[in-house]
Formats: C-alpha cells, sequence, structure tokens
C-alpha cells in the first residue's frame, strides 16, 4: 500500500466518524510504522505496558484472554481496513489484559498510543473520533454480554455472522467456538443447521 493510497483508507476510516483535518491524516500516515505479523505472532502480549495502535491493512487479529486453567478464550476479531488495540488496558494505563494476535499473516501500520492521545488533544474533531470510537466499543461489549445472558448459542451463532458478515468465514472453527462459548463439535452442527 503506497503512502497515497494509506491516507486515502484512514480518510475513509475516519470520515465515517468526524471530520479531522486531512493535514492530520497525511501526517500520521507518514509517520506509520509497517510491520508484517505471522499466522499466530502477537501484536500485543498479556502483561505488555507499552501500548500501541495498529491500522490493519490485510489479514486479521483476534483478542483472547488466558483463563486460569491455561485454555484462552476469544473475546473479539478485528479485520482488515479497521484498527487494533488493547484498548481498555491502553485507556487506564495499565498492562494489557487482554492479548492481541494474528490468526492469518497480517500486515499493519503501527504508532504508539501516545500519537493518538496527541491527536485527541490537537483538534475537537479528533475528540470526536475518539469519542465515537469509545460509544461504538461499549455499546459493542454490551451487546456481546447480552448475548451471553439472553441468549442461546444458535442466536449467538447468527449474531456474529450478522456482526462480522462473510469475513467470518475464514476464521478457524476452533476459535469461532470459543467466541461464542461453545464446543467445535457444537459450532459443527450449527453450522449444519443455520444458513450460511
Amino acid at each position: 500500500m503506497e503512502l497515497s493510497e494509506l491516507v486515502n483508507a484512514l480518510a475513509t476510516y475516519f470520515q465515517r466518524l468526524a471530520n479531522p483535518p486531512k493535514a492530520d491524516i497525511e501526517t500520521l500516515a507518514k509517520q506509520g510504522r509497517h510491520r508484517l505479523l505471522e499466522p499466530g505472532e502477537a501484536f500485543c502480549r498479556l502483561g505488555q505496558s507499552h501500548h500501541e495502535l495498529a491500522y490493519i491493512k490485510t489479514g486479521f487479529v483476534r483478542y483472547y484472554v488466558t483463563l486460569p486453567d491455561g485454555d484462552e478464550a476469544t473475546k473479539d476479531f478485528s479485520f482488515s481496513g479497521s484498527f487494533t488495540l488493547s484498548f481498555g488496558s491502553a485507556a487506564v494505563q495499565r498492562p494489557a489484559q487482554v492479548a492481541i494476535a494474528a490468526i492469518v499473516a497480517t500486515e499493519l501500520v503501527v504508532w504508539p498510543y501516545q500519537t493518538l492521545l496527541d491527536l485527541y488533544e490537537s483538534h475537537p474533531q479528533w475528540q470526536k473520533v475518539g469519542r465515537r470510537v469509545a460509544e461504538f466499543l461499549y455499546v459493542r461489549k454490551e451487546q456481546r454480554e447480552l448475548s451471553f445472558l439472553l441468549m442461546d448459542a444458535r442466536a449467538r451463532y447468527k449474531l456474529m455472522r450478522e456482526q462480522f458478515g462473510p469475513q467470518i468465514d475464514l476464521v478457524p472453527q476452533y476459535l469461532l467456538a470459543s467466541y461464542l462459548g461453545i464446543r467445535p463439535q457444537s459450532l459443527s452442527r450449527l453450522r449444519k443447521q443455520a444458513p450460511a
């Protein structure tokens, strides 16, 4: 992705939320550091205190935690054309409680989290971007919590497909099962019963 393509991609993303200065977006694109993650490679490790923000150019990542028994539970996914960050931990400046790792080869553009904080202070439109992102993440988190309280596995599966669209089919079945809180065998049955 050339610089101009990155500027356009970032502008498209941010302009869905607010109208930050184009010059700021161009500067942000120039300051980004490109990074390629191999499948399974961590972008953010549990306990990591240096927080980074990344735009996903290609590929996708998962967010996960390690349970007391050592198993991993998948919390969420982010796909190309979006950002990734261990947001809750970064926002309160604590070591990461949620890890992020690539599922497939994933190309990122990376900035220190402080870059985002500096943008928030530079222009009211960046503050609007930050507010809209926080609102989106809160609503998404609440919807996920409610799905576990109020829905059975079939309804959660349907909701997942609506939220992520066809790109969710690229995620390995064992990770989808973990995200849904069910066994892989149960997910196989759901897939056979539900239309794709």
